[in-house]
């Protein structure tokens, strides 16, 4: 289903330990009709009875089970990115086969 590399581990259990919050944290999709390809969203929720509950690297990851084909094989890291607006930052990022742009590395 969806795999967390270790720094998106640590980032998220860190937000989590911050929080003082046990919520499991919530992985959506939403598709646009303007923007090709999916744009994600990640939160701290309560599980639902139609969410499926997974676990990577210790941190528990609710999906709606609508979404779950569209997640399925994700992997979200924690990387550093090149911004000429606010200099070098951190954030997550989605490599998610399903989407119509996702591009895998080069090997």
């Amino acid at each position: 289903m969806i795999k967390l590399t270790e720094d998106a581990a640590n980032q998220i259990l860190e937000q989590i330990k911050a929080s003082g919050s046990d919520d499991p944290l919530r992985v959506a999709v939403t598709t646009h009709s303007k923007i090709q390809g999916f744009q994600y969203l990640m939160g701290f929720d309560v599980q639902k009875e139609d969410d499926t509950l997974i676990e990577s690297r210790g941190v528990k990851i609710i999906v709606n089970n609508e979404m779950v084909d569209l997640l399925n094989g994700m992997e979200i890291d924690f990387v550093e990115v090149d911004s000429e607006i606010e200099g070098d930052d951190k954030q997550f990022i989605f490599k998610n086969p399903n989407d119509p742009n996702y591009k895998p590395p080069a090997q």
